[in-house]
This record gives C-alpha cells, sequence and structure tokens, in this order.
C-alpha cells in the first residue's frame, strides 16, 4: 500500500506536534508520577512515528522542500495552540505565524 508522500508530510506535522504539546503538558505534572509517565511516554511514541513519517517524506520530496514546510508549519501550530491555552501573544508572533504561513505556501509552489 504506497501512501500519496504529501500525507507523509502532512502526517509528519501533526505528530510532531502532538508530541510538543504532550511534553508541555507534562511539564504541568509532577515527574515520575503516573500522568507524567503517561504523557512523556505519548511523546516519545509520537516522534517515532514523526521519524518514520519524515523519513518517508524525503524518499519523495527534496529535503530543501520539506524541512522548511515541516518547520513552519510546526511553528505555526504550535504557537497558535499557545494562543489558545492562554500564553502571551503580541504582534511579532502573530506577522511571524503569517511569515510562516506565507512561507509554507512559497516552498510548496516551487
Amino acid at each position: 500500500m504506497d501512501l500519496n508522500p504529501k500525507v507523509y508530510v502532512i502526517s509528519g506535522i501533526i505528530v510532531t506536534v502532538a508530541a510538543q504539546i504532550a511534553l508541555k503538558r507534562a511539564g504541568g505534572y509532577d515527574p515520575f508520577k503516573i500522568d507524567w509517565f503517561v504523557l512523556i511516554l505519548l511523546s516519545i511514541f509520537f516522534y517515532l512515528v514523526s521519524f518514520v513519517s519524515y523519513y518517508f517524506a524525503l524518499r519523495s520530496f527534496d529535503i530543501s522542500t520539506v524541512q522548511p514546510i515541516m518547520m513552519a508549519s510546526i511553528v505555526t501550530l504550535i504557537a497558535l495552540y499557545g494562543f489558545a491555552v492562554g500564553e502571551s501573544f503580541n504582534y511579532f508572533k502573530a506577522v511571524g505565524i503569517i511569515m510562516a504561513i506565507v512561507s509554507v505556501f512559497l516552498i510548496s509552489k516551487s
């Protein structure tokens, strides 16, 4: 079963964001408690899936295309998540998110 290579890029972005969010949430618990362990293990699992997705994405696309798209997308989603949970948000972050979205669009068209 061969998937569309774009699926690997998108899934890599999503699971990397999930791993980052799990790590952030783990920071709210006491280390080595059950909730902390669950979130750390989820994060490790998501990072493993992300690594595999990234590997398959690189088989089909240039690294100079995949890496910037994945990183800009991840930064944008993490910043939006931070905003959603009440972290500080200012014009610089808003401009950065807009620039990241524009860069993903431009890189994907090259």
